[in-house]
């Protein structure tokens, strides 16, 4: 113990003790921490019970939280929308001077097309569909039309980087989303280093070109980065990948999901003895004159969250914002970000974020520890607690905390992680040793050392927070 206590005065290098709310409880009030030397840090742990403060140091300094901005997006949304909530993807079959239609009217649902989920494979969605058409006995299609105007306004929220847009972890919300949003590139790369990497094919095919930059490199690492929005015709891809290979694999950030989806469902009927002459994406407010062939719904809302949360899915987070919107009118960045942020001052006093998207994808995001740890405490004693507490990783078990408080302190937190360039946090729940629930934030940014170095430092305060009390 008392070597872990050094340990503990080396992190938080000549931390103060001060009296807090009750008379057994003492608080470190962290005047220097050690986990970064030069980086900024705001920390606070709390006992969600009584309130008392454990630790703390610049609480109220808004940071950088990436990721860990899900856990407000997801907390919100399960209050709002519920737990069960499903999405729906409606195909309707319209009739007009003897010539069919199928137009699919997306409804936002994020899972769509994804292998995460066995009900929303494309192969299921696919199948369904096909009874429905034969039950109607149709082998012909004027025209596929497909509908994803139920998300409106810009593609991109305004403070996201541009190196991000294009790649698979970018890709943003569509009102008819599909295989998650992501394409994927193949490169072939030569022998030698520093020559030029040629394109092999993309997958599924596009509506853009692109024009590759990429060159071979002595390494092992994938830096190449895809460059685009859906407005453009022309992408790019840039960086280095390693020298070599006949076929290197990187995902981007598929721009028009809805063509994608209407072209592989094409080719799928075609294969079945349904012929489709023509594709057609339209907006439209409605289709209620047609016939509702068969409405496919998504996973329900829970399902989602968990992997938003153990998985840190930036895009059906995002997706989850315009849904957030959509109860108040229109779905887009700007009413979803406005949305998410009055509900939290509506339930949390001084709650002092300013956000840009619900993925924390956005290095404008900003919160203090003192928001974040506001929030899980009102998160513990709300109707959604245990849908909300199910879907967070497990520390040395599951999701983005598999890696961390092993063996020791295996399970004794809960919670989310987030990362990204100079950034690094942690938030959640934690148990101590004299069983008190601990509701915790911690996040540095602009820090210079290795990030395994700073993830260890966090590690070893949690853990020094959990055996003091």
């Amino acid at each position: 113990m008392r070597h872990l206590l050094f340990i503990a005065l080396m992190l938080l290098n000549a931390c103060q003790v001060v009296p807090q709310k009750s008379d057994k409880v003492k608080a470190l009030d962290v005047s220097s921490v050690k986990i970064t030397e030069d980086g900024s840090l705001s920390l606070l742990a709390v006992d969600v019970e009584s309130g008392d403060v454990l630790a703390s140091h610049l609480a109220n300094q808004r940071m950088t939280p990436a990721s860990l901005t899900k856990i407000l997006t997801t907390g919100a949304a399960l209050q709002l929308l519920g737990a069960d909530y499903t999405y729906q993807t409606r195909f309707y079959l319209k009739e007009a001077g003897g010539a069919k239609r199928l137009i699919v009217v997306g409804g936002g649902d994020p899972t769509l097309g994804s292998n995460r989920f066995s009900e929303s494979k494309p192969e299921l969605v696919f199948n369904q569909l096909l009874k429905a058409l034969q039950q109607q006995q149709i082998s012909s299609l004027e025209k596929l039309i497909v509908d994803n105007s139920c998300f409106k306004g810009i593609s991109h929220p305004s403070k996201r980087l541009w190196e991000d847009m294009g790649n698979y972890y970018g890709a943003v919300p569509n009102g008819l989303s599909y295989r998650e949003n992501t394409f994927y590139l193949t490169l072939k790369s030569p022998n030698k280093v520093g020559r030029k990497v040629a394109i092999v094919k993309t997958e599924p095919a596009l509506e853009v070109t692109i024009q590759s930059h990429v060159r071979s490199a002595a390494n092992t690492k994938d830096s190449a980065y895809i460059y685009g929005h859906p407005l453009m015709d022309e992408w790019y891809v840039s960086g280095t990948i390693p020298h070599g290979r006949e076929a290197f694999v990187i995902k981007g950030a598929l721009p028009h999901p809805e063509l994608s989806f209407a072209r592989e469902l094409k080719a799928f009927l075609k294969a079945n003895g349904i012929l489709v002459k023509s594709i057609e994406k339209v907006s439209m407010d409605k289709w209620s004159e047609g016939k509702l062939l068969y409405c496919h719904h998504s996973p329900s809302l829970s399902q989602i969250v968990e992997v938003i949360n153990k998985q840190s899915h930036n895009l059906f987070a995002d997706h989850l914002l315009f849904s957030i919107a959509q109860q108040n009118g229109e779905a887009s960045w700007d009413s979803g970000v406005g949305a998410l942020s009055n509900f939290w001052k509506a339930n949390v006093p001084d709650f002092s974020a300013t956000l840009f998207d619900g993925s924390g994808l956005s290095p404008f995001n900003a919160f203090s520890a003192t928001d974040m740890v506001s929030v899980l405490r009102w998160m513990s004693v709300h109707e959604q607690k245990e849908v909300f507490e199910q879907s967070l990783s497990v520390a040395g078990v599951d999701g983005t905390l598999k890696s961390i408080f092993k063996p020791d302190f295996q399970g004794r937190m809960i919670g989310k992680s987030g990362s990204m360039n100079g950034v690094l946090g942690y938030c959640g729940y934690l148990t101590t040793n004299k069983e008190r629930r601990v509701a915790f934030c911690v996040m540095a940014n602009r820090f210079n050392e290795p990030f395994s170095q700073v993830r260890s430092n966090m590690e070893t305060l949690l853990k020094e927070i959990a055996e003091q009390n």
